[in-house]
């Protein structure tokens, strides 16, 4: 045992000790081949650039004379194999942004615009559709500008535009992860009706032992008379103080198949649309719809004005389904908005 504790340790210490001495995968930057990077953008002679560090280079396109922009090296770890990378950014965008934004959206609509390499990214909570038409006009504006008096710049860059409903800064449903599915041979049948006959009324539902053996494995699958297509299933609450009292995961089962049911092709047939149901989007708590939509500026067109038709249509086909759009289905008393977001990334 002790010989095998050894050899581990040596192997250990042997691998710390590389880790230090290995090279950087990839190409090293220098100003040779920055020059020939950017002149492959502007065109041989149409571009200078300046070294102001060992890793970073000042770039001014000389057709774009109002535009300066720097690209630094630095090492990151590789996406295919995590060994150290040579890796280079740049803040074409900022720059860019910096002077075609303002012209464009106003003080308190540009606090949520922000910069990374080569992108865009906004996001706005919006109350209404208005407001959501009003500002896809800005931005529709801001790219066909940016495109028609820096192409070169941001060619192949992106704007990347998140509309979000207001209702999402409320949670719907706050109880998602204090929850444990209920296994169909640890719970009497009694009650499971006790618990349905209390929450949605005797004889309005039916239930099995659920026979999805990949993701619902032995538990209890419920149907409501209503909606025979669409089950959720029976859970416990895993919270302190409720510790296996019954509830179920109609909200969250019900907006996966109403999304999975809308019918998007009807509006755009693109494979790059997707409609799907979800907790959380970059981190942060939506509890809804997601809508995404990615296209190339220069090669479709009308694509941000069906967007906001899909959004609509979207919110109508919600409304049909009023399980989702009450906390107290089927008393039907507390009305919420199933929060819809809608991001569009825009390839220049």
């Amino acid at each position: 045992m002790n010989k095998i504790n050894s050899l581990i340790l040596m192997i250990v210490l042997i691998m710390v000790l590389c880790s230090g001495c290995v090279l950087p995968d990839g190409e090293s930057l220098t100003t040779e081949r920055v020059t020939e990077m950017v002149e492959e953008r502007y065109g041989q002679g149409k571009v200078e650039v300046k070294q102001l560090n060992k890793k970073i280079w000042q770039i001014s396109p000389t057709d774009y004379p109002d535009i300066k922009y720097t690209i630094k090296q630095k090492i990151g770890i590789g996406s295919v194999v995590p060994v150290p990378s040579y890796k280079k950014t740049d803040d074409s965008m900022k720059q860019v942004g910096k002077i075609v934004v303002p012209k464009f959206f106003n003080e308190e609509e540009r606090k949520k615009l922000s910069f990374a390499d080569g992108i865009i990214k906004v996001k706005w909570n919006v109350k209404n559709d208005e407001e959501v038409a009003k500002l896809c006009t800005k931005l529709e504006s801001m790219c066909e500008y940016m495109h028609k008096n820096y192409n070169l710049v941001v060619k192949g860059k992106s704007v990347k535009i998140s509309f979000q409903d207001q209702e999402a800064l409320h949670h719907v449903e706050t109880d998602r992860y204090q929850k444990e599915p209920a296994k169909w041979d640890k719970i009497s049948k009694s009650k499971i009706i006790s618990y349905l006959d209390a929450k949605y009324g005797r004889g309005t539902y039916t239930f099995k032992k659920s026979d999805n053996e990949i993701s619902h494995d032995g538990e209890v699958e419920i149907y409501l008379n209503d909606y025979p297509d669409m089950p959720f299933y029976l859970a416990k609450k895993t919270a302190a103080r409720q510790r296996g009292k019954l509830t179920d995961t109609l909200y969250y089962d019900m907006i996966s198949n109403v999304a999975f049911n809308f019918p998007k092709d009807d509006y755009d047939e693109s494979s790059y649309l997707d409609i799907t149901a979800e907790d959380t989007v970059e981190g942060e708590r939506l509890s809804g719809f997601l809508i995404r939509r990615y296209f190339k500026w220069n090669e479709e067109s009308g694509v941000i004005s069906d967007m906001q038709a899909i959004r609509k249509a979207l919110r109508n086909h919600i409304n049909q389904y009023p399980m989702i759009n009450y906390t107290d289905y089927p008393k039907n008393k507390h009305k919420i908005n199933p929060p819809i977001r809608m991001d569009i990334t825009i390839d220049l």
